[in-house]
């Protein structure tokens, strides 16, 4: 016996309804769903991996015990550092004996390192390392090396590598170790990792058995920057009042990494696009809803027929908001946190820092679930509240204005112009423009993605050609350290016999302290000094001029004086002291853009003044080299030869650096937030595709009468697909043109807000068109894959179907 009984339905009718309408048209759903899910996802990211680094960066870097103040002076014992202790207001003083040094392994080329002299890695109270891998005591002999993503040597443990000192001389060492050290993990142009050895080791290497460094932790707050100021200051008088010259002091926070505010700074941007993104799927919210009220107008009249109100169906349809958002959330919440902590993780390794552990962060999981039902909602609830309210007469007479009759006009004006072209593809134009409010909605999204991903390219272009204009300021070609001053001439003289080197430039260098009127250190100075004639120096000037020949006390400073003197102009004279002279007022002459985050203030000044001034006339330690390598001849052995022809005649260098090596790790952390600008873009992007295939799936069905009729009068499947297709590329290829002009003034904030955080001043603009081309083919690829699903669909159709459609 067969049971026809009918289960009861459990659910009320209105929820049926919103279960029907989510299952019986999933790819509406999926849609919706997906546009809602990727902006939670990219603001659940960015807030978890921001406040994740916020925390732990600052723990970190706390954790290592850093040093308060660090002074550079002349060599001393430890009975200075027993007489330093007993400073008021001190806690811990350790010395250190830091040397620049040459390493290879094997035969490879020549690397610069800091060799790190520790008295007791045992006890290491101040600057504490981090073991990554092998032993974190090197023996007599041994060597362990400071190893993260901005600075790595390549060495690994085991590796016998060959150093050279000052001196010339070189010996032999074991990797024993690999560390992090996240101190020396600032924005530095001559950032090098460091080595660290035994003082027994440094005592074995002929280096001695004296420090050259003060490190100190103050007893008070540590975060205070005036009370760790005075501190340094009554040290550095008792360095002095023992007869020893301070050359350079530095002052950090004890719990806030040099970096923390750049990086806060970047992961804002981050956070700014995640919301746009989240923003941009209101259009395709709106557009569904809006085609959803549409097709169910009937549904509605019928509805109102037997007793429902208009309130009871706004809310049945905002409860499908609700639950697509819920569905959302479900999906964007775990990946975002996943995702997040991997952000700060990576973060973190490339400072050379430790995360805390895995965090979930509530407040983050606020915003998401604010975010992804507010946004939906407030798009929603326009669309819907027109629909629910809806008379009856005009649901059940099915009534819609037609509103393509200008668009058919003007194709039938323009007939005997147009044609040559095919019906279909005529079709495809007329359709195009048919619904101009969904049109418009559609086109907003997909050009901000557009404007936002050539945005990204012009900011790497901008960027890139900052880093440029930065690196002429260090280095040319080749760039050859010392480790004691020769004769501009005679290394002139023998460098240019050496194949391939066409200009040899000396430059000058002093440190130097800019005094108040009460004589108080306002900040360092460091002054670069260029020959006249130099040809490797073209700083942009933002005021006054460039050194005139043979001008005295007089200096091009960069803008990042501002920090410390907002009004000056040029014409206006600094308090400036050189240690070994008396202080003097030197005349800003100009002043040249340049990015506060490598540190402290530089300025040029004529060479022979600044000679004479440390005792080296005619006389430089750093040696710029421009070159033309011969036919066959790379670089690297150019700089082979070079070597061989120093080593012949006798110097001691200290370092031998090419141009485009310092510059590539100088643009790691410029290329990393590319990197994630460029995720977000097309993170952005995927939103705008998203949004046309909604556009174009509901164009079809919208259409489904009319590719009826086309069928019947014999258009095949192709057809049918390519008047779809043609459709979708007509809206994405005039995205992509009013994109172009729209990423100019999205570039312009997205290179002003990473400027302020960067270099505390705004960069210049530059434009490629290699973000247009590319965005040409990301456009046309996203609109062939947007419309070939619904052009599929439409292609499936059967006449039986389509005539039959209501």
């Amino acid at each position: 016996m067969v049971n026809n009984e009918v289960k009861p339905n459990v659910l009320k009718p209105r929820w049926t309804k919103v279960f029907s309408d989510l299952w019986d048209d999933k790819t509406r759903t999926t849609l919706v769903v997906a546009s809602i899910a990727v902006g939670v996802f990219a603001v659940g990211m960015i807030i978890t991996a921001l406040m994740i680094l916020r925390e732990d960066i600052n723990i970190s870097y706390a954790s290592a015990n850093p040093a308060n103040i660090e002074i550079w002076t002349d060599p001393f014992r430890g009975d200075l550092v027993r007489v330093i202790e007993k400073v008021p207001d001190i806690d811990e003083v350790e010395g250190r004996h830091i040397v620049s040094i040459r390493a290879r392994r094997g035969d490879e080329n020549w690397q610069g390192l800091k060799l790190v002299g520790v008295p007791d890695f045992e006890n290491m109270g101040i600057n504490q390392l981090g073991i990554l891998e092998g032993s974190p005591i090197p023996g007599k002999g041994e060597i362990i090396l400071s190893q993260d993503m901005m600075n790595s040597t390549g060495y690994q443990v085991g590796d016998m590598i060959e150093i050279e000192l000052p001196d010339g001389s070189t010996h032999q060492l074991t990797v024993a170790g690999l560390v992090s050290d996240q101190t020396s993990a600032r924005p530095d142009t001559n950032a090098t990792s460091n080595a660290f050895v035994t003082l027994d080791t440094i005592r074995s290497l002929g280096l001695g058995n004296n420090y050259n460094r003060l490190l100190i932790t103050v007893a008070g707050d540590g975060s205070n920057e005036l009370f760790i100021a005075s501190v340094a200051s009554q040290v550095e008088d008792k360095i002095e009042s023992h007869n020893r010259a301070v050359y350079r002091t530095e002052k950090n926070k004890s719990n806030e990494h040099p970096m923390t505010d750049t990086i806060l700074a970047m992961m804002g941007v981050l956070g700014a696009l995640g919301i746009l993104i989240t923003i941009l799927s209101i259009s395709l919210i709106i557009n569904t809803l809006n085609a959803m009220m549409t097709q169910q107008l009937r549904q509605i009249g019928v509805m109102k027929l037997i007793g429902a109100s208009s309130f009871q169906i706004l809310g049945m349809y905002l409860s499908l908001i609700v639950v697509y958002g819920v569905i959302a959330l479900l999906i964007a919440v775990p990946l975002g946190t996943l995702a997040g902590n991997a952000l700060a993780g990576f973060v973190t390794n490339l400072m050379g820092a430790e995360l805390q552990g895995f965090s979930i962060i509530p407040i983050a999981i606020t915003v998401q679930v604010l975010l992804a039902f507010l946004i939906p909602l407030a798009a929603g609830f326009f669309p819907v509240n027109r629909g629910s309210r809806t008379n009856v007469r005009r649901a059940i007479s099915n009534y819609r204005p037609r509103n393509q009759a200008a668009s058919q006009g003007f194709l039938n004006r323009s007939g005997r112009w147009v044609s040559w072209i095919s019906r279909p593809i005529l079709l495809s134009f007329r359709n195009t423009f048919r619904k101009k409010g969904r049109l418009i909605l559609t086109i907003f999204t997909l050009t901000i993605a557009g404007a936002v991903f050539i945005g990204v390219f012009n900011v790497q272009a901008s960027m890139n050609n900052l880093m440029d204009q930065l690196m002429q300021h260090f280095l040319g070609d080749v760039t050859i350290t010392f480790n004691r001053p020769y004769n501009t001439s005679k290394v002139e003289r023998d460098l240019l016999a050496v194949p391939g080197v066409v200009g040899v430039e000396g430059w000058g260098a002093a440190g130097g302290d800019i005094l108040d009127e009460n004589d108080d250190v306002m900040t360092s100075l460091a002054i670069i000094a260029p020959p006249q004639d130099s040809q490797l120096v073209d700083p942009d000037i933002v005021a006054g001029r460039w050194l005139e020949p043979g001008e005295k006390k007089a200096m091009v400073i960069s803008d990042t004086i501002y920090d410390y003197y907002p009004d000056i102009e040029p014409g206006d004279q600094l308090i400036v002291e050189i240690p070994g002279n008396r202080e003097e007022e030197w005349e800003v002459v100009g002043i040249y853009r340049f990015v506060s985050m490598l540190g402290e203030p530089m300025a040029y000044a004529n060479f022979e003044f600044v000679a004479d001034k440390v005792n080296m006339p005619n006389q430089a330690t750093s040696f710029r080299i421009t070159t033309i390598p011969t036919e066959g001849d790379s670089l690297q052995t150019l700089i082979q030869r070079i070597e061989t022809q120093l080593d012949n005649k006798g110097y001691a260098v200290q370092s031998l650096e090419a141009g485009d090596i310092m510059r590539e790790g100088a643009t790691t952390g410029v290329n990393t937030l590319i990197i994630f600008l460029l995720i977000m873009a097309l993170l952005t992007a995927f939103v705008g595709s998203i949004g046309l295939m909604g556009t174009m799936s509901i164009n079809v069905l919208e259409r489904t009468r009319e590719i009826g009729v086309m069928r019947t009068i014999g258009a095949v499947d192709l057809v049918v697909m390519q008047s779809v297709v043609i459709e979708g590329l007509v809206i994405g290829l005039i995205t992509w043109v009013i994109a172009i002009g729209l990423s100019y003034p999205i570039s312009f904030a997205l290179l002003q807000i990473i400027g302020q955080a960067m270099a505390g001043s705004s960069f210049a603009l530059i434009f490629t068109p290699l973000g247009v081309a590319l965005w040409l083919a990301v456009v046309i690829l996203l609109s062939i894959i947007a419309s070939v699903m619904p052009a599929r669909n439409a292609a499936r159709l059967t006449i039986n179907e389509v005539l039959a459609y209501e």
